[in-house]
């Protein structure tokens, strides 16, 4: 902060915060695998992702949310609450948009965070759920990631005993899907 060459100090600064987000993400990454201690509670979670989207929707931030389950589900909230919230994030920060989809069948209820985005590279679709590989291809500084968002919110939604995965759309953007069971 006391350099006097002010393009050399706001790089600096830059790199010290990419240094602090990488950290703090690493960490919080190194929390989920020593399992989420959060005690399972049957959850109404139609009032939980309609409270999330309200929030993001007061923010200016283009969400919504399509379907209901109808039902009460048993999960831990709160880092159910963080794997849809990383979701609902990353989709705005790579596409601009997020939709928010539930649907029940088969004895499980999948929420899904649907982008218009770009997609991903087919290769790359199982690959970004593992840690330290981002997705987004430019490195750049301001769009870039650790690498860590989606393995965060892998490691929480098999905390809680659902199972998240990437799917490219036909008409284009991606399709992240949390599938938890019912009972």
């Amino acid at each position: 902060e006391l350099m006097d060459d002010e393009a050399v100090r706001d790089k600096l600064q830059q790199d010290l915060d990419a240094m602090q987000a990488l950290v703090k993400e690493g960490v919080t990454y190194a929390r989920t695998l020593h399992g989420e201690t959060e005690p399972a509670r049957r959850l109404d979670l139609d009032a939980l992702l309609e409270a999330m989207v309200a929030d993001y929707q007061d923010t200016g931030h283009p969400v919504t949310l399509e379907g209901r389950v109808g039902a009460p589900v048993a999960t831990r909230p709160q880092a159910l609450r963080r794997v849809v919230g990383n979701l609902v994030d990353n989709a705005l920060k790579y596409a601009g948009d997020a939709r928010v989809k539930v649907d029940v069948a088969a004895g499980r209820v999948v929420v899904s965070v649907v982008d218009h985005g770009p997609g991903v590279p087919p290769r790359q679709l199982g690959a970004g759920l593992k840690p330290f590989h981002p997705l987004e291809g430019s490195r750049n500084r301001d769009t870039g990631g650790t690498g860590l968002g989606l393995s965060i919110a892998h490691q929480l939604a098999t905390a809680i005993g659902a199972r998240l995965s990437l799917h490219n759309r036909p008409e284009g953007g991606l399709e992240v899907r949390v599938e938890l069971p019912t009972a």
